[in-house]
């Protein structure tokens, strides 16, 4: 005789299982990101599985220039991005909401991976020479840029005297052979490839010189869509934790790993850093209020989410 009550619990119970979380379709994350070392995390995360298996189907996408990292977060081309904390900042005092929900990687005085690159025929022996030189960056008011100003400052050189000019950083080698520009603040792994192809030489270790220990790069999304996606975002981080053990423990193969989503490897891994607290702002706005980049106040409490 067939149960018609015990067919009625399996029925339950199967319905049960199919909407938990077991079976729950993997979260479609686009993730967007810009031609640096300091994002080998994240590529770990995808290469060795990280991802998928915190249930996150990750999609990562090149973009050329970090400052378009907002605009694609708008329109919803990605989901989480990589970016700086001028850009954060610009973008909330500007009225837009983001968050910080990850940290990627400090730049430390000790092991410095971003420099100001002088082309080989452009001499540069102090601050001052700077004076009437073509300089790329990354993006306009990007950490990059707001850092070269402020160590422009420090060393009493006019930043009105300075051509500073928005580039691509894939284009920047050749950029400073063509001359076109004299001088490229310029992060690994590029800095080494142009040093290392005769291109151009350190003019300056200007970065660790304004500050010997800063949060360089951050990964963001709005505010909005972390509230809404909370599950998500435990679990990018959870993937990230895992990309960073794995490179502790497997440093050749992490940088097989770094070859393959960058062509070249850098000569040695940024400090990578998942975490983000409030503080690690409070230098970028201080910067901020001195080259009058923001009208608004700012907390960096309600930026970083716990």
């Amino acid at each position: 005789m067939i149960n018609f009550r015990s067919l009625a619990v399996l029925g339950s119970l199967l319905a049960a299982c199919v909407g938990s979380p077991a079976f729950a379709e993997p979260a479609k994350v686009t993730i967007g990101y810009t031609l640096a070392s300091e994002f080998l995390v994240m590529f770990v995360a995808k290469e060795k599985g990280f991802f998928a298996k915190h249930d996150i189907d990750a999609t990562l996408i090149r973009l050329p220039i970090i400052t378009n990292i907002p605009s694609a977060i708008v329109s919803d081309s990605i989901q989480i991005g990589v970016t700086t904390v001028p850009i954060l900042l610009q973008a909330v005092d500007g009225g837009l909401d983001f968050v910080l929900i990850a940290g990627a990687a400090h730049h430390t005085k000790a092991s410095p991976f971003v420099s100001l690159v002088a082309r080989k025929d452009v001499k540069i022996e102090k601050p001052a020479d700077l004076v009437g030189k073509k300089v790329g960056v990354s993006g306009i008011n990007s950490v990059f840029d707001v850092f070269f100003r402020k160590w422009l400052i420090n060393n009493k050189v006019p930043v009105d005297k300075v051509k500073i000019i928005e580039a691509r950083i894939p284009e920047m080698p050749d950029l400073l052979k063509s001359g076109t520009l004299d001088l490229v603040t310029i992060v690994e792994p590029l800095r080494t490839r142009i040093i290392e192809g005769g291109i151009g030489y350190v003019a300056a270790e200007y970065f660790g010189e304004v500050d010997p220990d800063v949060l360089l790069s951050a990964w963001m999304t709005t505010g909005d869509w972390a509230k809404k996606n909370p599950q998500v975002v435990k679990n990018f981080r959870a993937a990230l934790d895992e990309g960073l053990a794995f490179i502790k423990a497997n440093p050749q193969e992490a940088r097989d790993i770094e070859k393959k989503y960058l062509g070249f490897n850098s000569p040695r891994f940024p400090t990578f850093e998942n975490k983000v607290k409030p503080d690690d702002l409070k230098i970028f706005i201080s910067i901020g209020k001195e080259l009058n980049l923001y009208h608004t106040a700012l907390d960096p409490a309600k930026l970083v989410l716990p």
